[in-house]
């Protein structure tokens, strides 16, 4: 556990040890979270950094099959 101490403008300085651990870096956004009578900060995930981490094996046939089973039903209530 760590101690923070609020400087007159509001800020804290939260110690190299933890910034270290979560791999933060200067300009990194963190999130507040009031929880009852708590403060939680957490690390704003950059959706662009996500890109990829849950790649599909052979995308593109994924994706043809999708379009197709839309295109399929779009079909199916126009022919109505």
């Amino acid at each position: 556990m760590e101690v923070v101490t609020l400087s007159s403008k509001g800020q804290i300085v939260i110690p190299a040890k933890v910034r270290k651990k979560l791999s933060l870096k200067e300009g990194d956004s963190l999130v507040l979270v009031e929880e009852n009578d708590a403060i939680r900060l957490q690390p704003l995930v950059n959706l662009s950094e996500l890109w990829g981490v849950d790649t599909i094996k052979d995308s593109r046939t994924v994706l043809k099959e999708l379009r197709k089973e839309w295109d399929d039903s779009l079909d199916e209530k126009t022919a109505l």
